[in-house]
């Protein structure tokens, strides 16, 4: 039985979203499991050997595509037409023109569907394009929280006997909250010399419409204008759909000074930043999953965050729910983490239990599981 993996994106220096979905993927695969399969072949069209655990197994075959351009719809197609795998495993739901019957896909979520404007036409129309023929043709379709499996379901008439809930994770062993004030300064020298001064809240994650950037800049404004807090906000994060905008509303408020834009934090310092913030803010308008909720709980940070689509499900009551459209609701949450100790601690320690109930471990193990039983089926 031979398994085939789209590796492509472990290569990708910036990663966000799903590029760290398929690495955490990769380095907490079960090798007791992998030896299942008789041979498991990873397609990338870079190398990506440094990225990969040391213990995968001797099974372990890696296939350089060399196509810089139509990777997957010309390259890793000519693989399946004429060498194909037993089971093919797409981490995204961008599935090759030609696949296998038994290919597996995860769909991260379908924000574009409530959220066109995040995406130009070209993009929208591809990813509306591709998410219909993974949910028509893949054989299983793995999903990273419930509330992405109903949606499948209600808006795509999904058949539900092929989607799988396989939640993501977080990284405790990386994500945490022992750091010396040496690294911690010199860290933030890289940025910005406000954030050694100031305390600060803090959202990370793309600047655009969907992750209501906007409302964050409200709720901040209105927290500025009724307390003393000496609080700035941090935006951590690439520039997205709407980000002229929300500059734009930082000058109208006369906040040029209270608002710091890092533009892109690499994996690498972003557990200090959790660590330091006063509080994460995260009311995403959408989220198929909402991984910096965790990510800042596994810190010691308090989380204030939406009580829709994904995020009730994965923060639980360790987290401040507010309604994302609520400027005022939102600020009130800020002034009362801020104001409350005891309220602060309760959700400090939840947090981490929260987190710790979502190993990356689970969600390979999850997968791995269901290609063994795929590749069974007759």
């Amino acid at each position: 039985m031979i398994l085939g993996i789209d590796a492509h994106k472990l290569a990708t220096t910036e990663k966000t979203g799903t590029d760290e979905v398929t690495f955490n993927f990769f380095n907490h695969l079960p090798p007791q499991l992998l030896s299942e399969f008789d041979q498991v072949i990873l397609y990338t069209k870079l190398p990506i050997d440094k990225y990969l655990p040391a213990q995968l197994g001797k099974n372990i075959k890696i296939k350089t595509i060399n196509l810089p351009w139509f990777w997957s719809s010309v390259g890793l197609s000519w693989q399946m037409r004429f060498s194909p795998p037993d089971i093919l495993f797409v981490p995204s739901h961008s599935l090759p023109l030609v696949f296998p019957a038994k290919t597996a896909t995860i769909i991260h979520d379908i924000g574009f569907f409530d959220y066109p404007q995040n995406y130009s036409r070209k993009q929208y129309y591809h990813l509306k394009k591709t998410t219909a023929l993974a949910i028509k043709k893949a054989a299983l379709i793995f999903t990273p929280s419930y509330f992405v499996k109903k949606t499948l379901i209600d808006k795509y008439c999904a058949d539900p006997n092929k989607l799988i809930v396989s939640h993501l994770g977080v990284d405790t062993n990386f994500f945490h909250s022992h750091h010396s004030q040496k690294t911690v300064n010199s860290t933030f020298k890289k940025y910005d010399e406000r954030l050694a001064k100031k305390p600060y809240l803090l959202f990370v994650g793309r600047l655009d419409y969907r992750k209501n950037i906007s409302n964050i800049i409200a709720a901040f404004t209105i927290f500025k204008k009724t307390t003393k807090y000496p609080h700035i906000l941090v935006f951590g994060g690439k520039p997205g759909a709407g980000y002229d905008q929300f500059v734009e509303q930082v000058e109208q408020a006369g906040l040029r000074d209270e608002v710091v834009f890092t533009q892109y934090i690499p994996k690498k310092h972003l557990p200090i930043f959790y660590t330091e913030a006063e509080l994460l803010l995260f009311p995403s308008f959408y989220e198929g999953f909402g991984i910096p909720v965790l990510e800042a709980q596994a810190c010691r940070t308090p989380v204030i965050t939406a009580n829709v689509a994904a995020m009730p499900e994965i923060a639980g009551d360790a987290a401040l729910l507010v309604n994302p459209r609520d400027p005022e609701e939102i600020a009130f949450a800020i002034k009362k983490i801020i104001d409350n100790p005891a309220l602060r601690q309760t959700l400090v320690e939840k947090g981490i239990k929260n987190a710790g109930q979502y190993p990356w471990s689970n969600f390979s193990n999850n997968i791995l599981q269901a290609l063994i039983k795929l590749g069974k089926k007759i």
